[in-house]
């Protein structure tokens, strides 16, 4: 562990400590039930913690085995952080059934097309597979979060404090993921343990910040709307406008789906 240097020994426990807090929070607090993936996500990041912890301790940061199984375990993060994105939309969207089918066509279209563009970019180098994989699902998330909270905020859909910061510290750390991609680890590889200490540091200030997020009991399962007239809603539920409603309807007779009863 002597390679790391002493500040990346201490952000390390320190994330650890917050992570293990965080999920005790979302036990504790009962709100494991209404975001399982984002509980799953945190249980994820806590185990490769402690894995790469091992491995380093054992065979070194710079091994090969060490490069393997972080981005082995880095793979799985990512995939569990995909689905948080997910059920933040869900959690947004969900209660509009037209529109909510639409999000999950975008999501599962964006995640294909990063994995094509991982595939094609990295010539047949794995490690630029990973890389470019990463680059590209980071980007999707950013984009998919920052759509989906300025789309929340054009039709006035109410979106929790506990949503919106979970949102925030997604969408910061997946920019600052990209960047670190796209430009430091390929053009400024001398200064490797620098923005691996400054992404620590992301991930941390994020993990604080959810855990002030869901400090209390925030569950919100998304619920089907009552479909009155237009007038009603304007008059009665200010979050779901005349547009919205339009939209909603919309989407749903193009995809088909049953309309909600009243």
């Amino acid at each position: 562990m002597d390679d790391l240097g002493q500040l990346t020994r201490w952000l390390w426990a320190g994330t650890t400590l917050v992570e293990m807090f965080l999920l005790s929070l979302l036990i504790v607090r009962r709100n494991i039930n209404a975001y399982p993936a984002f509980a799953i996500y945190i249980l994820v990041t806590l185990a490769q913690s402690g894995l790469l912890f091992l491995t380093i301790r054992k065979w070194g940061f710079a091994s090969p085995i060490a490069f393997w199984i972080g981005w082995g375990t880095q793979a799985l993060v990512l995939g569990a952080r995909a689905f948080v994105v997910a059920e933040l939309s869900w959690h947004i969207l969900g209660r509009f059934r037209g529109i909510w089918a639409l999000a999950r066509w975008i999501l599962l279209s964006s995640g294909t097309v990063v994995l094509a563009y991982a595939l094609v970019a990295a010539k047949h180098d794995l490690r630029l597979v990973l890389n470019s994989f990463e680059l590209g699902l980071e980007l999707a998330a950013a984009a998919v979060i920052v759509t989906l909270l300025l789309f929340a905020r054009y039709y006035g859909v109410v979106v929790s404090p506990a949503l919106r910061l979970l949102a925030i510290g997604l969408c910061g750390y997946s920019c600052i993921s990209a960047l670190n991609d796209a430009i430091l680890e390929r053009w400024l590889a001398g200064y490797v343990a620098l923005w691996n200490a400054l992404g620590m540091v992301a991930f941390l200030s994020c993990l604080l910040l959810w855990s002030w997020a869901f400090r209390k009991f925030v569950a919100q399962p998304a619920a089907s709307p009552l479909f009155l007239d237009g007038s009603a809603y304007l008059k009665l539920v200010p979050e779901v406008n005349w547009r919205l409603r339009s939209l909603d309807e919309a989407l749903i007779q193009m995809w088909r789906l049953e309309t909600p009863r009243s």
